[in-house]
C-alpha cells in the first residue's frame, strides 16, 4: 500500500492509503489536499489505524481507504 499523509489544523492527521502499483492514483476530489508520501506498507500494518479487512474492503468499494493512525 502507498500511504499519503494530511494534517489539518488543530486536527489528527489522516492517512490515504491506496493500493501500491502504477494505476494508484489519488482521487480527485481529494487532490485540493496537501498530501504527502508517508510510507510503503501492508495493509495489515497496525500504525494505519485500521484493521487490514477493512483498509482492503474500502480499495475495494472507493479505490481508496481514509484512516487515521495509532501510536
Amino acid at each position: 500500500m502507498n500511504v499519503f499523509i494530511a494534517h489539518h489544523s488543530g486536527e489528527e492527521p489522516e492517512l490515504l492509503v491506496l493500493p501500491y502499483g502504477p494505476m494508484a492514483a489519488i482521487p480527485r476530489h481529494l487532490q485540493k489536499i496537501d498530501w504527502r508520501h508517508m510510507a510503503v506498507t501492508g495493509a495489515g500494518d497496525r500504525l494505519l489505524g485500521a484493521t487490514e479487512d477493512k483498509i482492503k474492503a474500502e480499495i475495494a468499494i472507493s479505490g481508496y481507504a481514509i484512516v487515521r493512525p495509532t501510536g
